[in-house]
């Protein structure tokens, strides 16, 4: 990613509306081909009267309009997609997301103070190949909508006056991308193809989840919500993945704890298996002696440290 600097892009092909004028300043990154992949821009105008705006260049990116000051009512006015949008009370820092491939005309009267957010469509298609989601997305527009995330973000951009480094566009860039895949963006489908094991998400996830509930239970249908999955889903791609079942996983990982305090502790076996998750000593035995070949007794014997003895 190349970043571009100054108060008119020197590349990227980027334009806005006309009776803006000239930005604040303008940060943005390119691509390889040299389009405008991602942009922040300020445009501030203290005139009380400002002219319409033209219609907003048709682009395959998301536009994120930020005010900096409140917008009073009338002040701000768009035709969307043929509809119209008026804001009947805007406060600062609240978020319009717009789709650019879709016909976009601004018309502010008034002083103004807003930041611009640019982001092409190839910039959320990496960061969305990148994090495992689906790259089939429809954008649900947005208007004058509380984001705290954006928000803070733009606090943090004027805070430094503007002054944004090629690494730190870069990272604006990619949070940013991923925020309005994940708050905006409808999906499609994100259930893995047949065959397929779990994304590296839900591998991480299913996980963390059964290693918390080690010495409890957890249902087959929490993991596969927490996992975004149906629990058939769920389970054919945990197998794929792990090579075992949800349940024979789980049980492996009661008895890699229990072999810990086997070996560490002096606790009776009773008590090992209502740490674990077993509902009585008799179900731990067996379990141990099905895994291991041998019982929980003999193992502590071969393997138990000076604590156990």
């Amino acid at each position: 990613m190349v970043v571009v600097k100054g108060r008119r892009p020197v590349n990227g092909g980027l334009v806005w509306p006309l009776g803006f004028g000239e930005p604040e300043y303008h940060h943005q990154s390119v691509d390889q081909a040299g389009a405008a992949e991602f942009a922040v821009t300020r445009f501030r105008s203290r005139s009380a009267a400002v002219g319409p705006a033209p219609m907003l260049p048709a682009r395959d990116a998301f536009l994120v309009w930020v005010p900096l000051a409140p917008t009073a009512v009338g002040q701000w006015h768009a035709r969307y997609d043929g509809r119209e949008i008026a804001v009947a009370k805007g406060t600062p820092f609240a978020t319009t997301v717009l789709d650019l491939q879709r016909p976009v005309e601004l018309r502010i009267r008034g002083p103004f103070d807003c930041l611009h957010y640019y982001l092409a469509r190839s910039l959320l298609q990496r960061v969305a190949l990148e994090n495992e989601v689906s790259t089939q997305y429809s954008l649900r527009e947005c208007f004058f909508n509380e984001d705290l995330v954006i928000a803070q973000l733009t606090r943090s951009i004027l805070s430094a006056n503007g002054s944004v480094g090629n690494l730190i566009l870069n990272e604006v860039a990619l949070l940013l991308g991923a925020h309005i895949l994940q708050r905006y963006c409808d999906p499609a489908s994100r259930a893995p193809q047949a065959g397929q094991g779990l994304r590296n998400w839900q591998k991480i996830r299913a996980e963390e989840i059964l290693r918390a509930h080690v010495s409890g239970n957890i249902t087959l249908a929490e993991l596969a919500t927490a996992c975004s999955l149906s629990e058939r889903q769920f389970s054919r791609s945990f197998r794929k993945s792990f090579g075992l079942s949800p349940h024979q996983y789980f049980i492996r990982l009661r008895l890699e704890r229990a072999k810990a305090l086997l070996a560490q502790t002096r606790k009776s076996l009773a008590e090992i298996a209502q740490l674990c998750g077993f509902c009585d000593q008799p179900a731990f035995t067996r379990s141990f002696n099905r895994v291991e070949r041998m019982t929980p007794s003999r193992w502590r014997r071969l393997n138990g440290c000076s604590a156990a003895r």
